[in-house]
């Protein structure tokens, strides 16, 4: 198994690398790093690099870099806009947002969310977007935005060249009809809660310029319909 460490940028200039105490305790004592084992340290903003380590200690692991690289931007930028579920829920659709290219990822609050989160479920989450980076070699980290509000992530919405809302309401259209012929290089995917958005909630979205699509004709569960969204999405725009 390769092992892939995220560091800060300007690690990555230097001949040896310090990695964070937090990486080097997860390297030693999970993952049972070794003197002289190879590794790959990324900065998460394309950067990457091959490095040998050198100095493994509890609190402090060094690896001397071998060969720097550079992975470009996607071209296509892919945003998940996803109102909050249970927390398991939630922590799934964060792993597979990161593994499926999302850039941006906004948490938002409707009228059906039950779920309220604290700070620290938020620094939880931050951490598992960088672990999933890390397992699946995902070179530019997502951003992971504060929990919103519906009615301020409307407002943004203008900066996208395309913005999908999943709807279980009459008038949504196939997924795949509305991608038809389309190249954006911006997407928004409003992904709803348990028990959908409200009718009001989507025609919000629709005014600030959503479309309202279907994924078929079954009911998928909120961490389902965010994977099948993205898997679409990347498999349209970002087949590169």
């Amino acid at each position: 198994m390769r092992i892939n460490s995220l560091v800060a940028s300007p690690e990555l200039k230097k001949e040896v690398a310090t990695l964070s105490p937090e990486e080097s305790h997860h390297l030693t004592r999970v993952l049972r790093i070794q003197s002289g084992q190879e590794i790959v340290l990324f900065d998460g903003e394309g950067h990457v690099a091959e490095a040998q380590v050198e100095i493994v200690s509890k609190r402090n692991v060094t690896a001397r870099i071998i060969r720097r690289f550079f992975i470009p931007e996607p071209t296509v930028q892919i945003d998940l806009i996803q109102a909050l579920p249970k927390p398991d829920r939630w922590n799934i659709v964060l792993q597979k947002a990161v593994e499926l290219g999302a850039r941006e990822i906004f948490p938002i609050l409707t009228q059906h969310t039950l779920f309220r989160p604290n700070e620290k479920q938020q620094a939880r989450w931050e951490k598992i977007v960088i672990n999933a980076a890390q397992q699946c070699e995902v070179r530019w980290l997502p951003r992971l935005h504060s929990v919103q509000t519906l009615n301020n992530i409307c407002s943004h919405l203008p900066r996208y060249d395309l913005v999908l809302i999943g709807s279980l309401y009459d008038g949504a259209k196939p997924l795949q009809t509305i991608l038809k012929g389309k190249t954006p290089k911006s997407i928004a995917l409003f992904i709803g809660p348990e028990g959908d958005f409200t009718e009001q909630e989507v025609q919000l979205a629709k005014n600030a310029g959503a479309i309202p699509v279907s994924f078929g004709k079954r009911i998928l569960r909120t961490e389902t319909a965010a994977i099948f969204g993205l898997s679409v999405l990347a498999y349209e725009f970002c087949s590169d």
